[in-house]
């Protein structure tokens, strides 16, 4: 029988956990929403982003800051709200104060940078400043390749971040 030293079982142990962690899989996190036109397309939530990301890039940085921030200026926005008497949509005007614009800044450790900006109102979002800041920590992710960055446009309609797509058009890439 073969008796193990401390330092030989905990190689077998690093080894072992090696072997049941899995890189972070994006497909994982992706959720299904409807692009511009209507069809439905993938998007990676930033939440699942930043997961991506750190582990990818555990020395990298991400750096955000107030690019405007106006909480008193009154914002007007066109929007469509269901109708439940006449039981269909509407275009509806909405006002409010506030907006905010965000610049994040994001480097990888290995010489990639992107910056990405977002703007939001309170109007749209009670908490427009926080959405703000975590829209333009997205932008700046997808330009580093951590999200949908294979969208062929950008598209806010739906109030996320970047527009989804559809796993064909990435799925090789």
């Amino acid at each position: 029988m073969t008796t193990l030293t401390q330092k030989e079982r905990d190689q077998l142990q690093k080894t072992d956990e090696t072997k049941t962690h899995s890189a972070f899989n994006p497909n994982d996190h992706t959720i299904e929403i409807k692009n511009k036109s209507g069809k439905p397309g993938d998007y990676l939530p930033v939440q699942w982003r930043l997961v991506w990301f750190r582990e990818q890039c555990p020395e990298g940085t991400i750096r955000t800051d107030v690019y405007y921030l106006d909480m008193d200026q009154e914002i007007t926005i066109e929007a469509w709200e269901w109708d439940s008497v006449d039981r269909r949509s509407k275009k509806v005007s909405k006002t409010g104060k506030g907006i905010a614009v965000f610049k994040a800044h994001i480097a990888d450790g290995r010489g990639g940078e992107a910056t990405g900006f977002k703007s939001e109102c309170s109007v749209s979002f009670p908490d427009y400043i926080e959405k703000a800041e975590t829209g333009a920590i997205g932008r700046a992710l997808a330009a580093l390749g951590y999200g949908t960055q294979f969208a062929p446009e950008l598209d806010e309609e739906n109030r996320i971040v970047d527009s989804p797509v559809n796993r064909s058009t990435h799925a090789n890439h």
